[in-house]
């Protein structure tokens, strides 16, 4: 049973250890990260959640998870990305791109330039389904037909100028959903 830490609304641990199913009381936040790649040619790298998922089955997502009991967000993102995809970054790779809080999530996010073949990403079973590389033109319309999980533009919204930073692009090209 994965064990996770507990953190207050400024990202400090509490010192309590929970599994990661537990309810939380008020004002305790679980610890998520995710990731962005971004290629050569400027696409962004998404998976689909799998169809086993209780939240949000069949979504596009960056690479994402909980951070567990006594991981570095750093090292959290490292192994979600690897076991979600196969794909291996160093900690010198990562670009923080930012912090956001939407209860119960404390999220870090980070960014890393690739150059990853779809057909070397090795899929797991039951967290995702499906790989692809988009343009930014087709990010901007997945989010605005409603492709993406709400708790993703929850915390997108909170790093945008970062994210947008990232991808080369203007605050003019994301929608008004990102507002």
């Amino acid at each position: 049973m994965e064990q996770i830490d507990i953190y207050d609304q400024n990202g400090n641990p509490t010192g309590k250890i929970v599994s990661r199913e537990t309810p939380l009381g008020k004002g305790e936040y679980r610890l998520a990260v995710g990731i962005w790649i971004q290629d050569s040619s400027g696409r962004i790298f998404l998976t689909r959640r799998s169809m086993e998922k209780s939240y949000a089955p069949g979504k596009w997502e960056n690479p994402a998870g909980h951070v567990q009991a006594g991981e570095t967000p750093e090292y959290a993102v490292i192994r979600e990305l690897w076991e979600e995809t196969g794909i291996s970054v160093k900690t010198e790779q990562l670009i923080f791109l930012g912090a956001s809080c939407a209860h119960p999530y404390l999220g870090r996010d980070y960014g890393v330039r690739l150059d990853v073949a779809l057909q070397d990403v090795k899929l797991q079973a039951g967290e995702t389904c499906e790989a692809k590389w988009v343009s930014f033109s087709e990010f901007v319309r997945m989010i605005e037909a409603g492709e993406f999980p709400p708790s993703l533009i929850e915390h997108l919204k909170e790093y945008r100028s970062a994210f947008l930073r990232f991808a080369g692009q203007s605050e003019a090209t994301l929608p008004s959903l990102l507002n």
